[in-house]
């Protein structure tokens, strides 16, 4: 019987990694569960101008899934608009009308389902823009603007569904019917993410916490700037409404209203957003050299627009796909703002732990990065082990092999492993050679050990 694959990922890191999942499954029988929280480059002016999922992530793995045939249409949804505001702009009025040399070699047909969702979205862009020059805040910035998240953000408006988007993009770029792609949150709102650390402070937003813009790296921001204390001046009945770890007061002109009539937006963004969330993160960076949190994360947490924690449910179909699956794959990339925020959700340590046959590998990154220096597999382990158990509402299990089977590692890892406990706890732990003067996996030696666990 073929074998059923889960992956669980962001978006980057495991993209180099598609082809292999694919050569591992026969029949092509896989299932990608992305976050839905990347408010960095051109999702966050999306989330930040339309509202709704980020949908970034899912859009990069989706492009790397359309086969070569359709080579025309990879490259249209992987087009990133110019940096010059001016010239983006342009290429996105080209884009609309059907002008753009990218659409060189799509056929007609599929070429004006296309551009029907991307004059459904410029319609929307264009309604919401309030025209005032003076502030950009109220226009959509273009520049850097991916073509697929459009197209998506645009599919998802017109349908009514993220779900429903991704289905159609699939369709539309004949990608194959066996392999899913799925949001971890069935949602047409926006998720964020928050990271306490041990010192206490307080980082919101997933671009902030793993790749902050240029602009704001003096992350984390002083703790009172984002959960200040009480004030005493005010009367108790007066503050009811006041979210905890809230917004500087003297941007109020009451305590009772977050925002003026002017700055209400429509649709899919709240009346009110969390400060730090606001702060653009167009211009962010992905390089391997930002400096490490001032102290390690404690946990992860979902939060509202005001800041305050929530506890979402998963997809109901990613819990089942979860699940009912022969192997799940913890993937390279970022653990606390990739794995992390699906793992958290309600239903999915209760679907991990489901069917004690299924092998459940974790592939440990070959480096540490911002958000786990100083972390050792052991603790990695541990971070995945002790929030499956929290979403489940448990306490932390000693049989750390209910939800972690193998452990994947790097010759000469940078990452600490500790071969005899993670052995005592039932983890079978497995070398693979590295590329030289790299810390990435061999894939060649990777595939060969991921199939004989397999």
């Amino acid at each position: 019987m073929p074998s059923k694959i889960t992956i669980l990922s962001g978006g980057t890191a495991t993209n180099e990694l598609v082809p292999l999942f694919k050569r591992l499954s026969p029949n092509n029988n896989i299932s990608y569960i992305l976050p839905i929280l990347d408010n960095g480059g051109s999702t966050s002016e999306i989330v930040r101008f339309i509202g709704g999922p980020a949908i970034g992530d899912i859009r990069s793995r989706l492009t790397r899934l359309i086969p070569s045939h359709q080579e025309s249409l990879r490259k249209l949804l992987s087009f990133r608009l110019s940096s010059d505001p001016q010239l983006a702009k342009h290429q996105w009025n080209e884009i609309v009308e059907g002008t753009h040399e990218l659409w060189i070699g799509i056929n007609s047909s599929t070429k004006e389902i296309f551009r029907a969702f991307f004059v459904h979205l410029h319609v929307e862009l264009l309604k919401r823009s309030k025209h005032q020059i003076s502030n950009k805040n109220k226009q959509f910035r273009y520049e850097l603007a991916n073509v697929g998240n459009l197209f998506l953000t645009g599919a998802r408006l017109f349908i009514g569904s993220l779900d429903s988007a991704i289905e159609l993009f699939c369709k539309l770029a004949d990608i194959d019917s066996s392999v899913e792609v799925l949001p971890c949150i069935n949602t047409n709102f926006t998720y964020h993410i928050s990271a306490l650390l041990e010192n206490g402070l307080i980082i919101t937003g997933q671009s902030q916490i793993s790749h902050p813009s240029d602009n704001h790296q003096n992350y984390p921001p002083p703790i009172h700037t984002t959960r200040p204390s009480t004030p005493h001046h005010v009367d108790a009945a007066d503050y009811v409404h006041v979210p905890i770890n809230e917004v500087e007061l003297s941007k109020r002109s009451s305590y009772g209203s977050f925002v003026s009539s002017d700055e209400e937006e429509s649709g899919n963004v709240p009346q009110y957003t969390h400060p730090e969330l606001k702060k653009s993160q167009l211009h962010f960076s992905k390089l391997d050299n930002i400096e490490p949190l001032l102290s390690p994360i404690k946990r992860i947490f979902y939060v509202s627009p005001y800041g305050e924690e929530i506890c979402p449910t998963a997809h109901s179909k990613v819990s089942s796909t979860i699940a009912n699956t022969d192997t799940l794959i913890y993937s390279i990339g970022s653990l606390m703002t990739s794995i992390v925020p699906i793992i958290i959700l309600k239903g999915i340590g209760k679907a991990i732990a489901h069917n004690e046959s299924k092998k459940k590998i974790l592939l440990l990154n070959g480096c540490l990065d911002r958000e786990t220096f100083g972390m050792t597999a052991v603790d990695f382990i541990k971070v995945i082990v002790q929030l499956a158990e929290y979403s489940t509402g448990g306490t932390t299990t000693s049989d750390w092999n209910k939800y972690i089977t193998h452990l994947v590692y790097t010759k000469e890892c940078k990452i600490k492993v500790d071969l005899p406990l993670l052995m005592s706890r039932g983890i079978r732990c497995v070398e693979v050679d590295k590329l030289d003067n790299t810390d990435y996996f061999n894939l060649k030696d990777l595939e060969t050990v991921l199939t004989r666990i397999i």
